[in-house]
């Protein structure tokens, strides 16, 4: 193949596949990226969950203390049940997240949750039964609220930290989407800049080409005038002006006019 198709063929080509394989890569990433800024919103809405489940049962145990009532623990039933479901599902997602030390800062953070939220719950179970056995004075009551005011206190601390950690990790994935998509967009240019490049290049070869390949016929047909031997080698080129090449190589050399020839035909 000839240095001006390999050039005008390759360069394009190559820059397709680079372009390509570039899109690839970050078709793959924006896959892994999105799939974890799923993840995040999942957690923070999970973290909600259980913001909500505790509160609810907070609130039945004191609506039980109150009034009595056993209609009032049903939140408090509902939250035992569902919380290891809840704070199982947290320990999933942050077990699959990517990097090593928000993984590990989120497991550890919902280990101290775990335990919170087992305090809480424990003794929230102690005041019900408290109240189931009659005994429900004021003292008691305000040691509960304090008791479960810190409780909470340290639940919705690590609750807002979680959070603020997500959306700082929620705000550095947005961040390498946008990067990948420059990426992709200067890819695509340089790809459709080599591409024009490449055309004006074929063109100027092509030029430079046909001018030269008309300056050495014009050699060899001075050449064949004068008497001299054809060229070599001859002309390979399968286009019409390779045709018009090797009909010239065909042609016999002129033969020079004999100085002793009359112009009257005497011999």
């Amino acid at each position: 193949m000839r240095v001006q198709s390999r050039i005008t063929i390759g360069l394009p080509l190559l820059a397709v596949l680079v372009s390509a394989g570039l899109a690839l890569t970050g078709n793959l990433q924006r896959v892994d990226i999105e799939t974890d800024i799923q993840r995040k919103f999942e957690m923070t809405g999970t973290l909600g969950d259980l913001t909500t489940l505790m509160v609810d049962a907070e609130t039945g145990v004191r609506g039980y203390q109150l009034t009595g009532r056993t209609e009032y623990l049903e939140p408090f039933t509902d939250a035992s049940a569902e919380l290891p479901t809840v704070l199982g599902h947290l320990e999933s997602l942050a077990a699959a997240e990517p990097g090593e030390k928000p993984r590990t800062d989120k497991l550890a953070r919902i280990a101290e949750l775990r335990d919170l939220t087992s305090k809480q719950m424990t003794d929230l179970a102690r005041q019900r039964d408290v109240v189931a056995d009659g005994g429900n004075t004021g003292g008691e009551i305000r040691g509960d609220l304090a008791y479960g005011k810190n409780l909470m206190d340290g639940i919705r601390s690590r609750v807002d930290q979680m959070r603020t950690g997500e959306r700082q990790l929620l705000d550095d994935r947005i961040a390498e989407i946008n990067q990948i998509r420059v990426r992709d967009y200067l890819s695509v240019g340089i790809a459709l800049a080599v591409a024009v490049l490449t055309r004006f290049l074929a063109w100027f070869l092509h030029r430079n080409g046909i001018l030269r390949r008309v300056d050495r016929l014009a050699d060899t047909v001075r050449v064949l005038r004068e008497g001299g031997p054809v060229p070599e080698p001859p002309p390979v080129k399968r286009d019409r002006m390779g045709d018009l090449e090797r009909e010239v190589h065909l042609l016999e050399p002129a033969v020079p006019a004999r100085s002793d020839d009359s112009v009257d035909g005497r011999v």
